[in-house]
């Protein structure tokens, strides 16, 4: 898992920045609200499937602001992952399976050799399925501060990267 944070100079206030930010929850396929964090959570609105019981979005990504100057002119955006509890219990349940699988795979390897070798291949399988769920959740919060950026542009907000 990467830390996936990124931060901006914005030459604008903090409180207009998180107006901004939580008057287009609701647009632009976001959804979110208040985090308990700190500022706001944004989580893309639509999935391609669902589970039942439906454990909320894979990750989200924090929107937070503070001024960096007294007379509020100059802030500082931080925008930063955090994962969910799907993409948890998707992260668990494969490192669980691939432990069982290995176990599982030595002991064949140690009782009849190279013979039976294709019981690596459960393991291999699992760690392939973990790095699908973190590219998918990678491609999730990319797409959330692009539109967070695009939102900052749309309203005419200058920003830096730091």
């Amino acid at each position: 898992m990467n830390d996936q944070t990124k931060e901006y100079k914005i030459n604008d206030s903090a409180n207009r920045i998180t107006e901004i930010i939580h008057s287009e929850i609701g647009r632009n396929n976001i959804a979110g609200g208040f985090s308990d964090y700190g500022g706001i959570e944004i989580y893309g609105n639509l999935s391609f499937f669902a589970f039942t019981p439906n454990l909320g979005p894979l990750v989200k990504l924090n929107v937070s602001t503070a001024n960096t100057n007294e007379n509020g002119i100059e802030s500082k955006l931080i925008l930063k992952r955090i994962n969910g509890i799907t993409y948890k219990m998707h992260f668990w349940f494969t490192i669980i399976f691939v432990g069982l699988a290995l176990i599982i795979a030595v002991y064949q390897l140690t009782e009849y050799g190279f013979d039976k070798a294709e019981f690596l291949i459960m393991p291999a399988f699992g760690m392939i399925y973990l790095l699908i769920v973190e590219l998918i959740a990678g491609l999730k919060v990319s797409s959330l501060i692009k539109t967070v950026e695009k939102v900052m542009m749309t309203e005419k907000i200058k920003y830096k990267k730091l």
